[in-house]
């Protein structure tokens, strides 16, 4: 990370902490969405034909935000992070990596960074000791020859046992339920780390996803699956046989082996 100082000083976000491939940065206090916010954001420079900048927006408190199968992702202050990264689409099949290769980085910089065996469940939460610390959804749009896409992210940070409990969340965990120290909890601390495991993610290139999902992922080869599609309704069984090339589950199931490209995966033993 380059900490070349702001233009805007000391009312920069992070006193003014600025990043290799982060070109913008925007913090509220509160607002209903930052997936909303970022995608107005970027919606406003499509319609005016401009560049599509490397753009993160956060927020403090996120009143209606939302993960995968339309569940709810609310935040409140020292509770948890609402990030949004917004970036240009790739081109042609590196498209279908992006959900991936966002999930691994988060993984292996959270375990790095807090000491923690932080492991990403397919396809897009990630766990400790089997409870959600958090998890990503991304949401892509095309027009004409650009597109882009949001990556937003959800990371439980001070929220206490009692507290998580109470918001019906007995299956979830947060970095203070971890262990990690309080001192690292605090103020804008964590959200200057997710930017960091964010800013060198932007800069890996060749990542060979079948073999850091098989380091970083929660299931191992052999490990039975259940993967539910809630938009089908439809649900499969089998052995988990790893990932693609394109971060897409390999299961065994009675009918052969089967490359499933969505759903959720429920650990059966």
């Amino acid at each position: 990370m380059s900490l070349r100082p702001s233009p805007l000083g000391a009312r920069a976000p992070l006193g003014g902490a600025r990043f290799e491939n982060i070109e913008n940065l925007v913090v509220f206090d509160v607002v209903t969405s930052t997936n909303d916010v970022a995608r107005a954001f970027v919606e406003s420079l499509l319609a005016d034909d401009s560049e599509i900048l490397v753009t993160v927006v956060s927020a403090r408190v996120q009143t209606e935000g939302r993960g995968r199968s339309g569940r709810t992702w609310l935040t409140f202050p020292g509770d948890a992070l609402a990030v949004s990264l917004v970036t240009p689409w790739p081109e042609g099949p590196e498209r279908v990596r992006v959900p991936m290769l966002r999930g691994l980085a988060l993984a292996r910089g959270l375990s790095s960074r807090y000491g923690l065996d932080v492991r990403l469940k397919w396809p897009n939460d990630l766990v400790v000791g089997g409870l959600k610390l958090g998890g990503l959804l991304v949401e892509a749009r095309v027009s004409g020859e650009e597109g882009y896409a949001i990556t937003g992210i959800g990371i439980n940070v001070g929220a206490t046992r009692a507290e998580l409990d109470a918001q019906g969340l007995p299956g979830a965990t947060s970095l203070a339920e971890c262990g990690v120290d309080p001192a690292r909890l605090r103020g804008e601390v964590p959200l200057l780390v997710l930017l960091e495991i964010l800013d060198e993610a932007l800069g890996e290139e060749d990542v060979d996803i079948p073999a850091a999902f098989a380091e970083l992922g929660a299931h191992r080869e052999g490990d039975l699956l259940e993967v539910r599609d809630g938009e089908k309704g439809e649900k499969k069984t089998g052995r988990f046989l790893g990932v693609t090339a394109d971060g897409f589950l390999r299961l065994e199931t009675g009918d052969g082996v089967e490359t499933i490209l969505s759903g959720d995966a429920i650990q059966l033993g």
